[in-house]
């Protein structure tokens, strides 16, 4: 290998370590940790929001955002967004990657709980329903 590509590597593998630590919400040495936090959640939002983009379900988490940003910063990034996804989504628990599974089409059905109501969640080719039970209250009126 020429010194050319020895420098490449070089620079490569710093620019993985400066990554890693800004992700892990860690100020890499030479670089001032009020940049830094800035970065840091810049990055959080991209990873984030390329989450959002592979799961639009997501958006049904209540406070989902800020949970994955929570893990995030713990988990560093193994693959591309969809594993991010599902390793996120299993840590929230198992209804939520079934409702993540009914989207990527692997699976018809899953049921749960959406804004505190229990909701069917259909998956038929490139349709998705959500379906919710509902409660019919008869009011009466009576005239004297």
């Amino acid at each position: 290998m020429d010194s050319r590509g020895a420098v490449r590597e070089q620079l490569a593998a710093r620019q993985r370590e400066v990554l890693d630590d800004l992700l892990a919400g860690r100020t890499p040495p030479g670089f001032e940790p009020a940049g830094t936090t800035a970065t840091t959640r810049v990055l959080h939002h991209k990873r984030s929001s390329a989450a959002e983009h592979a799961a639009p379900e997501l958006d049904l988490l209540p406070d989902w955002r800020a949970r994955f940003h929570t893990w995030a910063a713990q988990h560093p990034q193994q693959g591309c967004a969809h594993d991010d996804v599902r390793d996120f989504l299993t840590t929230i628990g198992a209804d939520w990657l079934r409702l993540h599974e009914v989207y990527e089409g692997r699976r018809r059905l899953a049921l749960t709980r959406i804004a505190g109501r229990r909701v069917l969640t259909i998956g038929l080719g490139s349709q998705i329903w959500h379906l919710t039970r509902r409660t019919w209250k008869r009011s009466f009126t009576w005239k004297s």
